[in-house]
């Protein structure tokens, strides 16, 4: 039992080192082998609990970074919910494992579990629970010609590829003389044609296509302070410091952005600050994209008002603000879920946002059609797909990971984030507070970003070519084809195991 847990565990540890920032992700395509050889020592039940304490380890390296929010929070309630999370998450662990110990004892069953893999994480998506967030296929983002296969494929479908890698490699562990060298090559093979595929395509030239000049703002504001309303004028006039002291950058750009909450209140209640930015942008003579918080009357039995994360457009001599609310919002964190179905939840307070989900997506500046997205949208590819098929032609995504502190959290925000620009073919700008601030081609080269905790200004001039890619046409039939394959999967191993016991 010691050098099962040992597996189990030397295999967590090297998937959650995978991720970016560390150029480590070719881990990912073997580091699941000493997990499948621990798992397939064990029975079905003892594979889901020790699985689970493997990925109870495994996931606080991977979201460690949530004990920040203490820095801000309530520590009893936010210590506590990362506990929670953990083990919540921990679970899918255990059932990936019990999944895999009843595929291994199925014949055929080893290449169904791939497909299990990808589903879950597709099914992981939906639901107010959802926190898509490590997904297999994001280890991948320093290796530019590999992640080129989610224009086709999506990132369920590299996680799918990464995955059979795995099984091949074990496979081959298993198995003895030309079987072994076949199971080898494969493992070999696979990414190596996503190699050069991917490559292939990057050494194509892009054709030419209008440039938007776009300068993104990195007030960087630390957290510890944001929020304070002793600090809000000091907040505010270092935002505008910034600005106004890159003239320059501002005068030459199109269009300026400005982070998420970027005004650290209900912008509505601001008047001179609304003021403020509208005398800028006149006399700029530029759209100011920013975000800020909005509320609207809307008596319920627990609240009078509906509270909204929103961006808002500033435009050059026009009053009238354009506005987006956020879709999507970060479980416990902006909103405890299931409120709509059981309203007494509602009246729970553990320090939450109480905010509302929006009612659709926003495309602004005329022909540029620049579609924003908030923060933690970004980690959802049907989300993003749909603002394209909508006419977006320029993603921009505004946050504020200053909540993470100095960690590995916005450097994997950023790295999701890429994925997005690749799989539906268009540019994107991410401004983040505290960083990092970083802007995409169509293809995820990365054309400028910031260091975290500086205080600067990205101006970059971003070619605004964008290509209807294999994904973004058809993403929604292959996104649900990989959510159905779980379940066909289950019904699978279901069905051959019945036939086995019945021998």
């Amino acid at each position: 039992m010691f050098l099962t847990r040992g597996l189990l565990l030397a295999g967590s540890l090297l998937w959650a080192l995978a991720y970016p920032p560390l150029p480590l992700g070719f881990l990912a395509f073997f580091t699941l082998v000493p997990i499948f050889i621990g798992t397939s020592r064990l029975s079905p039940k003892r594979a889901f609990l020790e699985n689970f304490l493997a990925g109870t380890v495994y996931n606080a390296v991977m979201y460690w970074w949530i004990y920040n929010v203490i820095a801000v929070g309530p520590a009893f309630i936010i210590g506590g919910g990362l506990v929670l999370l953990i083990l919540y998450l921990s679970l899918f662990n255990g059932l990936l494992g019990w999944l895999f110990r009843h595929c291994l004892s199925i014949r055929g069953g080893m290449w169904v579990f791939p497909f299990l893999w990808a589903g879950l994480e597709a099914l992981r998506a939906y639901g107010q629970m959802s926190f898509p967030w490590n997904n297999l296929g994001y280890t991948q983002g320093h290796y530019l010609p590999i992640i080129q296969s989610v224009r086709v494929l999506g990132t369920y479908g590299l996680s799918l590829i990464i995955v059979s890698v795995n099984v091949l490699l074990f496979t081959a562990w298993r198995l003895r003389g030309k079987y072994r060298l076949a199971a080898m090559a494969g493992a070999v093979i696979l990414p190596g044609l996503l190699w050069i595929s991917g490559s292939l395509q990057l050494n194509q030239p892009m054709p030419a296509a209008p440039a938007l000049e776009i300068a993104l703002v990195q007030p960087s504001i630390p957290q510890t302070r944001k929020w304070k309303e002793s600090y809000f004028l000091e907040v505010v006039q270092k935002t505008f410091a910034t600005m106004d002291n890159a003239l320059g950058k501002i005068k030459s750009a199109d269009l300026v952005v400005l982070p998420e909450t970027a005004i650290p209140d209900f912008l509505s209640m601001r008047k001179d600050v609304i003021h403020e930015f509208q005398l800028r942008s006149n006399r700029w003579q530029k759209p100011i994209l920013l975000g800020a918080l909005d509320y609207r009357v809307d008596k319920k039995p627990w609240s009078e008002y509906t509270f909204y994360n929103a961006a808002f457009l500033f435009r050059p001599g026009r009053d009238k603000l354009l506005q987006y609310n956020k879709l999507r919002l970060v479980p416990f964190s902006e909103k405890l879920p299931f409120g709509n179905i059981f309203p007494v939840i509602n009246y729970v307070n553990l320090g939450e946002g109480d905010f509302s989900e929006g009612e659709g997506h926003a495309l602004w500046a005329g022909d540029t059609a620049v579609s924003p997205s908030i923060c933690y949208e970004v980690i959802y590819p049907s989300l993003i797909r749909e603002a394209r098929l909508q006419g977006a032609k320029l993603l921009v995504n505004i946050t504020n990971d200053g909540w993470f502190g100095i960690s590995n959290a916005p450097y994997q925000h950023a790295n999701i984030a890429r994925f997005r620009a690749i799989e539906t073919g268009a540019p994107m700008a991410r401004c983040a507070n505290t960083g990092v601030t970083v802007f995409y081609d169509y293809r995820g080269r990365i054309l400028g970003k910031t260091r975290l905790m500086e205080n600067t200004i990205l101006l970059r001039s971003l070619p605004r070519y964008e290509e209807a890619t294999f994904y973004l046409r058809h993403g929604d039939i292959m996104d649900k084809a990989i959510s159905l394959s779980f379940w066909l999967g289950l019904g699978f191993l279901w069905l051959r195991g019945k036939t086995t016991r019945r021998r």
